[in-house]
């Protein structure tokens, strides 16, 4: 029998721009509000989750990814703007924003991605694609509008990065915060 792997399609952030959101949340700690912050370590862009999987379909959902990398040179995105999910009033996951323009390399990507992954089995997201870099789920609503405030007010200025690859993730949940491993790291053509 075949162990299941807990895995998800990711872009990694650079160090500097980790370290800069972990400021980020030191400063919004001071809210007094209960919320589970992301280790800046783990901080990272999701592109699509893909859950428990055997083991055995890891290399075709690596060859998927593959698939959808076919011709796609490396690209900038910009880290910038702050916001709550599902809105202000009600907060529940803290962001960091993306922003894909002018090019649209991450958008186009994620949509071949997502119908390589199809045509391997996996289901499609029914979610719109809003990428973001979740810093913290929100564990009571006390004290939270100070929080969203705060949020706003400090604000996370633009900054550009360059991405070079694709990244398949294990994650192991672990009572101290989840632990993510690469499986496979698909490199973008070199442009840039």
């Amino acid at each position: 029998m075949s162990e299941d792997v807990r895995s998800f399609i990711a872009i990694e952030i650079p160090e500097g721009i980790r370290e800069r959101i972990g400021g980020l949340q030191k400063r919004l700690r001071e809210s007094d509000c209960q919320v589970s912050w992301v280790k800046p370590s783990n901080i990272h862009l999701t592109l699509k989750f893909i859950g428990q999987t055997p083991r055995d379909r890891i290399a075709g959902i690596s060859a998927a990814i593959e698939g959808a990398c076919v011709g796609l040179s490396t690209f900038e995105l910009e880290i910038g703007a702050t916001g709550s999910f599902p809105s202000r009033r009600n907060p529940k996951v803290l962001w960091v924003g993306i922003n894909d323009e002018p090019t649209g390399s991450l958008k186009t990507f994620h949509a071949r991605m997502e119908s390589e992954l199809a045509e391997s089995g996996f289901p499609r997201e029914t979610k719109s694609f809003n990428p973001h870099l979740t810093i913290g789920r929100l564990r009571s609503t006390k004290n939270s509008g100070k929080l969203i405030d705060q949020m706003a007010e400090f604000g996370f200025s633009a900054e550009r990065f360059v991405v070079r690859e694709i990244v398949l993730m294990r994650s192991e949940l672990n009572p101290a915060g989840s632990i993510y491993t690469p499986l496979t790291r698909i490199p973008l053509q070199d442009v840039i």
